[in-house]
């Protein structure tokens, strides 16, 4: 087959079945569709057309194999399960001239050569022998590749779970506590003391629950002190966080979280909750609402001791 390239003939590009895809077409495996295009395939491709005449003897059953004409080098037809197809033709085809009647090849030399037709054929035990070994190698062949798939993505999973490990151990709890506590000795030294004391109760805010923003909340209720740390606040300069005290649905403004390197904190002591009975965080205009315009950004209930 030719295409014309700028004014020039030149063969198109040709891919070749394997010999144990051409061993399933004269068994029969194919149908339909693929069936016709390794048929047409057969007709335009030598090299195909040789793979065929060289295992079509040896696979198909002694009678059909001695029913066809011995010429080996005529043109192959369809798949012997599958029915009957177009001759071939073209190169696959051109090669029934250099055969005598008696099934012998005329050399260019004036010579005869033997041809695969005259030759005996093995029994029938040998040729299933060969079949069993033919799909024996191309299964394994498959299998290989498949295997060097199959090891490509468990290299891929190992990468991943290797990146997965050198991230946890980058942002490891332990990491996390260290710079939580440089943050607080730097811009709230004296909330450190009722971090660290037993009976501070800690609660974790998450941002993929309730809650809108990440950090921790520490709670003595011994000593009354609260100290509030948010993890990568953002917010505009038009806004601010603000706590505040509930205690019978009435609220009380506690004050704004000061916020320091893209983090926010606020500690209150002195008997400044009182009795509360809950603490909440909103986000109100800058410099703070006598009263929330906004819902509940964190809310937490306060045990009494």
């Amino acid at each position: 087959m030719n295409r014309s390239v700028n004014g020039k003939i030149e063969p198109f590009p040709v891919r070749h079945y394997s010999e144990e895809e051409w061993i399933d077409w004269i068994e029969g495996a194919f149908a339909g569709d693929r069936q016709q295009r390794m048929q047409q395939h057969l007709e335009d491709c030598p090299a195909c057309a040789a793979t065929v005449r060289t295992w079509r003897p040896l696979l198909e059953p002694s009678g059909l194999t001695e029913g066809r004409s011995g010429v080996a080098g005529r043109g192959v037809t369809g798949s012997g399960a599958a029915g009957s197809g177009a001759a071939g033709s073209g190169a696959a085809g051109s090669g029934a001239a250099g055969y005598s009647a008696e099934g012998s090849r005329q050399t260019a030399g004036g010579n005869q050569d033997r041809t695969p037709a005259s030759l005996p054929m093995p029994s029938g035990a040998v040729r299933k022998s060969l079949r069993l070994r033919v799909r024996y190698i191309g299964w394994r062949r498959r299998l290989r590749n498949r295997w060097t798939l199959y090891r490509g993505g468990a290299a891929a999973l190992i990468l991943c779970g290797a990146l997965f490990l050198l991230l946890r151990g980058l942002y490891s709890p332990e990491d996390s506590s260290a710079e939580r506590t440089r943050y607080v000795s730097s811009y709230e030294p004296q909330a450190l003391a009722v971090m660290s004391r037993p009976e501070t109760v800690s609660y974790a805010l998450d941002r993929a629950g309730r809650d809108q923003f990440s950090g921790n909340v520490w709670y003595n209720g011994d000593s009354g002190e609260l100290f509030v740390l948010i993890d990568d606040i953002a917010l505009s300069d038009k806004l601010s966080l603000q706590a505040w005290m509930i205690k019978n649905g009435r609220r009380d403004p506690l004050g704004l979280l000061r916020i320091e390197a893209a983090k926010g904190h606020l500690y209150i002591k002195d008997g400044q909750l009182g009795d509360a009975e809950n603490f909440a965080l909103t986000v109100e205009p800058v410099g703070g609402s006598r009263a929330p315009t906004s819902p509940d950004a964190v809310w937490l209930p306060l045990p009494k001791p």
